[in-house]
């Protein structure tokens, strides 16, 4: 019986650990608010180019800390809200903003290997590169 107590002492914790986890930096992060807001949208776009860390908000620093990985595996990896803010993000820029996409391009996958690789799934996600 008092095992059965701290076992279930100890799976209520652990619930309790799980809810009280952080949550990523990011998911407060109004994409919505950025790609309504053209000088807000440049200023986002300016910090991903930038080597100067200054001009980029907290956010801006995670972003761009987080391209290289996103860029590489496709956001094969994401959670359905990152992967649904990044097809909101991605859809937006290419459509609207081709000469800084292409920037963008020769930054984070100047060779285009992981434009090609991941080329398909981004197209069933309704994005064309």
């Amino acid at each position: 019986m008092a095992g059965k107590l701290v076992l279930c002492c100890l799976l209520g914790l652990f619930v309790l650990c799980i809810e009280a986890a952080p949550q990523d930096k990011l998911d407060s992060f109004n994409v919505d608010e950025v790609l309504n807001n053209e000088r807000l949208l440049k200023s986002y776009i300016q910090c991903m180019l930038d080597a100067d860390e200054g001009r980029c908000t907290n956010e801006g620093k995670e972003i761009k800390k987080r391209l290289p990985k996103f860029v590489a595996n496709g956001c094969l990896d994401c959670t359905p809200s990152q992967l649904e803010r990044a097809i909101k993000t991605l859809r937006h820029v290419t459509e609207k903003y081709p000469e800084e996409w292409t920037k963008l391009k020769a930054k984070f996958d100047p060779t285009g290997e992981y434009a090609k690789k991941h080329a398909e799934t981004w197209k069933q996600r309704g994005i064309t590169f």
